[in-house]
């Protein structure tokens, strides 16, 4: 009997890693629609849409129906505006919540109710998330309660088999990153163990395996993957002590 072919949401799923794993998804079969807000919407796989808008993701969530995988990589850094508290600007604070944090809840609310028995929610941390990134706290606080909440929803909703895991990727080579990784000099890239950062080909390979049947078991992980930087414990360097200005 031939499989059913599974279906899958993605936000953020135009670019970057989001858009890794849509055409990675796509080539393994998968039909894959994309929640985006760089995109027109002009067919039936290519949604048009704002993660902080609840009422249209409840909309095209409603229009896609049932789907098997839902993975929510909509999101956004925003350095130099991010920063410690002391100097973060508020709006900056505000908008990053919105988008990563309320915006993956969002996204999960919505589509929940299509989410067929057995199917899988994939949320988009950060190894800021599980350690410390002391220069974007917005940032941070935003991947540390996306990890608190894969694992709450990991717990709810396995009443209807439904798996929930987060992926935490590292220092990855997306647009988002770009100007952040320019300020890291040579040995810094070096105190990550592989020494070197991820593609984002690497973090999709990782997403589209807790979505698949082969990781039927798998819930309520939190996976960093980050070539063994959270494992090292000086993956970052610490600030250098100077008196408060």
């Amino acid at each position: 009997m031939t499989e059913p072919t599974r279906i899958a949401a993605i936000t953020g799923g135009a670019t970057g890693i989001g858009g890794t794993t849509a055409q990675l998804l796509r080539d393994q079969g998968w039909i894959v629609h994309v929640l985006d807000r760089s995109v027109s919407g002009d067919d039936e796989f290519t949604h048009a849409c704002d993660v902080t808008d609840a009422a249209a993701l409840a909309d095209i969530a409603y229009k896609i129906g049932p789907v098997d995988a839902v993975v929510t990589a909509a999101g956004v850094n925003l350095r130099p505006h991010d920063g410690p508290a002391q100097r973060l600007e508020l709006d900056a604070w505000d908008t990053t919540l919105a988008v990563n944090l309320t915006g993956t809840m969002l996204t999960v609310r919505a589509f929940y109710p299509h989410i067929r028995d057995a199917g899988a929610i994939v949320t988009i941390g950060s190894t800021a998330g599980i350690s410390a990134m002391p220069w974007a706290d917005a940032y941070t606080a935003t991947k540390g309660a996306v990890v608190a909440l894969t694992r709450s929803w990991a717990v709810d909703y396995s009443r209807y088999g439904i798996r929930v895991n987060c992926i935490c990727p590292g220092a990855t080579e997306t647009a988002m990153m770009d100007g952040i990784l320019d300020e890291f000099d040579e040995k810094n890239r070096l105190n990550t163990p592989q020494q070197r950062f991820a593609s984002r080909d690497e973090i999709a390979a990782v997403i589209a395996f807790a979505v698949s049947p082969a990781a039927t078991y798998l819930s309520g992980a939190i996976i960093p993957v980050d070539g063994g930087a959270t494992a090292h414990t000086a993956g970052l360097p610490f600030p250098n002590r100077r008196p408060r200005s």
